[in-house]
C-alpha cells in the first residue's frame, strides 16, 4: 500500500531541494508580488502537513508549535513568521517528516485507509477516504506547493532546475 505515493514523493522533494538550493536566507521572504507565497512560508507550510499526515497514521507532531501557527493553512504568507526558521531546518523538517510517513504507510491498516476521513475542508472533494487523504498529502499537495516554489523562482529572474539526480 502506497508504494507509488513514496516513490512520487521522494521524486518531489528531491525536485523541491533542488529549488531551493541556491536560495540564501534573505531569499525565503522575498515575495515577488502581492499575493505571492514567499518560500519560507511554502517551506513551513510543507514540513507541518507532514504531521497531520503522521496525526492521522497515528503518530504525533514532529514541528515546533511556532510552525504550526506561522505556517498553517490560511495563515497569512505576508506576516512575519513566529518564529524564523533557517532553509535547512525547513528542509530538514521536510525530509524527516516525510520519512516518518512513508515509514508509517508501510504498515497502514487497509480497513483505516478505507474509512471516511473527517478533515472538514476537503469534505466536499473528490477526497472521501483517510487512505486518499494521506496520498493527498504525500503527491498532489507537496507537488502543488513545490509548483509555486518554481513559479517563485522565475518570476524573481532565477533559472528552471533539472529534474533528475544529478551524476558526479
Amino acid at each position: 500500500m502506497f508504494e507509488h505515493e513514496r516513490a512520487l514523493n521522494e521524486f518531489v522533494v528531491d525536485y523541491l531541494e533542488r529549488l531551493v538550493r541556491d536560495l540564501d536566507e534573505t531569499d525565503l521572504d522575498f515575495q515577488p508580488f502581492d499575493g505571492f507565497n514567499p518560500p519560507r512560508w511554502i517551506l513551513g507550510h510543507l514540513a507541518i502537513n507532514n504531521d497531520y499526515a503522521l496525526r492521522i497514521l497515528g503518530d504525533r507532531f514532529q514541528c515546533p508549535k511556532e510552525w504550526h501557527r506561522s505556517f498553517a493553512r490560511g495563515t497569512p504568507s505576508t506576516s512575519r513568521p513566529l518564529v524564523v526558521p533557517s532553509k535547512d531546518m525547513l528542509i530538514e523538517g521536510i525530509r524527516v517528516g516525510f520519512r516518518q510517513v512513508c515509514k508509517l504507510t508501510e504498515a497502514a491498516d487497509l480497513e483505516t485507509m478505507r474509512r471516511p476521513h473527517n478533515v472538514p475542508f476537503l469534505k466536499e472533494t473528490s477526497i472521501k477516504t483517510v487512505g486518499q487523504v494521506i496520498s493527498h498529502l504525500m503527491t498532489t499537495h507537496l507537488a502543488t506547493h513545490v509548483g509555486q516554489m518554481s513559479a517563485w523562482r522565475r518570476a524573481t529572474q532565477r533559472s528552471p532546475v533539472s529534474l533528475g539526480r544529478e551524476t558526479p
